[in-house]
């Protein structure tokens, strides 16, 4: 009797063991499921944070090409990257040059519009899209002068961000005197904002925003 009952309680003991090391080896798995998940996870969000960085720095591309065009064409009535205004004694730089990524008007989004939004809806059609680079990189730009109206950018009737003019004479010192405090005279810049997107792999996208003087 007594043997009896000792081998049932020994096969009850072996049946809960048995119970135990398959919870044990489920949490195990699911254990190592998560970790698997886990690992993949950090590396997709790497693999993003690197494209688009990647991104933003082939933006630098869009930004050199919108300067050196601008840098060519400021001042000049006529130029082979240009088209002529009207009348034609207005400077390349006083009317929207579509083609070369250029509007002679400032343009901001609307309410709670966002740039992604402002660039689909309203500058992707005057864009300039250079060629894909290396890392597969697609950079587009658009120049805009910062003038609420075409023509000449010192004209009273036209509200533009310009630099302040300075006139020869003397000051009290700062950045804008010579060593002698003499005010240094200076011509009036015209301010123009660079906005240029980039798209790469996995749907990057990046913008960035760039204001030069000329």
């Amino acid at each position: 009797m007594l043997t009896s009952k000792f081998a049932q309680t020994r096969h009850q003991s072996r049946g809960i063991v048995l119970i135990m090391a398959l919870i044990v080896l489920v949490a195990m798995t699911l254990g190592a499921v998560a970790l698997v998940r886990s690992v993949y996870t950090s590396n997709v969000i790497a693999g993003n944070l690197a494209f688009q960085q990647s991104a933003t720095h082939s933006a630098d591309a869009g930004v050199e090409a919108a300067i050196v065009w601008l840098e060519n064409n400021n001042g000049q009535l006529a130029s082979s990257t240009a088209t002529a205004c009207t009348p034609n004694t207005l400077p390349v730089l006083a009317c929207n040059q579509t083609a070369y990524g250029y509007l002679a008007i400032r343009q901001d989004p609307t309410g709670s519009e966002s740039w992604s939004k402002f660039w689909t809806n309203q500058l992707a059609a005057n864009a300039k899209t250079l060629t894909a680079d290396n890392a597969g990189n697609t950079v587009s730009y658009v120049i805009q002068r910062m003038c609420s109206l075409p023509g000449d950018a010192q004209s009273t009737g036209n509200e533009c961000a310009t630099s302040p003019r300075a006139s020869a004479g003397t000051c009290a010192g700062g950045s804008s005197c010579d060593s002698q405090k003499d005010n240094l005279a200076g011509v009036s810049q015209v301010y123009y904002r660079i906005t240029v997107k980039v798209v790469g792999p996995r749907n990057t996208e990046s913008f960035t925003q760039t204001i030069v003087a000329l």
